[in-house]
């Protein structure tokens, strides 16, 4: 891959353990998980970290609320969480909550992890992660069959949309409805996210939207995770720690077919978890430390030199 420095302006919105920002689709509301409250909860901020509120902090529901993302019409969110009364450790389903924090409504009821929603454009369909093919759940989860499906914005019209056999996670449609961006762990020694040697490899795959033709776009020995489109679906931005640096990942962004890789961020700090702003001039991340088995971090804006 052709390597370029792509220079971008990083400025801190929140300073507290906040993660998995999403920016409402009219550019006026982010959407992030936070421990703030002292558990885990979903909440709502303007765009620069100010009059932050919750959106949802219901342990007779559920526990650790995350991955959250607007519909398309920016009337709901869409998220993962632990059911109340589970004693999977893995277990994770689907819920949708309107933006006011009522209405909680529950989409999947499989046991095991269903996980990392995202919506199609059109608001039609829902992405998600599920171990329901695994033959024995009670395997630890990075031996499960973790597959990609789709599923209708109601929770019915299942589709099982990749056999991997292994860890696919995290799979986000393109915004033309073409393509699929996912994490794959595949079967060819890596790199850990502490940069230890490991047995199988994290990449970013893209495919067809249904499954058909995968592309290894990330191709790298190190560890390549939390793909989003931008909004023009030229470009797929990711997490890496290919510079090495153990603990520590950067923004990549990179072409559908593998070309044309970007570096977006750098620094000392990790950032993951990148989610771009409708017109495709900024990101927003999680931008963290991990030290002694622990993290802290916040959430960062970065502005790009240009949306394309």
């Amino acid at each position: 891959m052709m390597f370029m420095q792509m220079l971008a302006a990083v400025t801190a919105v929140t300073g507290v353990h906040d993660s998995y920002p999403a920016l409402s689709p009219d550019g006026a509301t982010l959407v992030f998980s936070s421990n703030r409250s002292g558990r885990q909860a979903l909440w709502l901020a303007a765009p620069d970290g100010s009059n932050p509120r919750i959106l949802f902090d219901e342990p007779r529901s559920g526990t650790e609320p995350g991955t959250a993302q607007w519909s398309p019409d920016g009337k709901t969110i869409l998220f993962g969480m632990r059911p109340a009364g589970s004693t999977d450790e893995n277990e994770s389903e689907i819920y949708l909550i309107d933006v006011d924090g009522r209405g909680l409504k529950r989409l999947t009821t499989v046991p095991g992890d269903d996980s990392h929603p995202h919506w199609s454009n059109d608001g039609k369909q829902i992405f998600f992660n599920s171990a329901r093919a695994t033959p024995d759940l009670s395997a630890d989860w990075s031996k499960q069959w973790i597959d990609i499906y789709s599923m209708g914005a109601d929770g019915g019209d299942v589709r099982k949309l990749t056999d991997c056999r292994s860890v696919c996670t995290y799979p986000v449609p393109s915004p033309d409805g073409r393509m699929i961006a996912y994490r794959y762990v595949i079967a060819t020694p890596g790199l850990t996210w502490e940069l230890d040697p490991g047995a199988r490899n994290s990449e970013v795959f893209v495919s067809a939207v249904d499954g058909a033709h995968p592309v290894n776009v990330s191709n790298s020995g190190a560890y390549d995770g939390w793909p989003m489109w931008s909004p023009d679906s030229r470009w797929v931005a990711f997490a890496s720690n290919r510079d090495h640096v153990p603990s520590v990942g950067q923004i990549y962004r990179v072409r559908p077919d593998g070309t044309a890789l970007e570096r977006l961020t750098d620094g000392p700090l990790s950032h993951v978890q990148p989610s771009f702003s409708r017109d495709g001039k900024a990101l927003y991340v999680y931008r963290l430390t991990e030290e002694g088995g622990g993290e802290i971090g916040g959430i960062a804006k970065i502005d790009l030199e240009s949306g394309h």
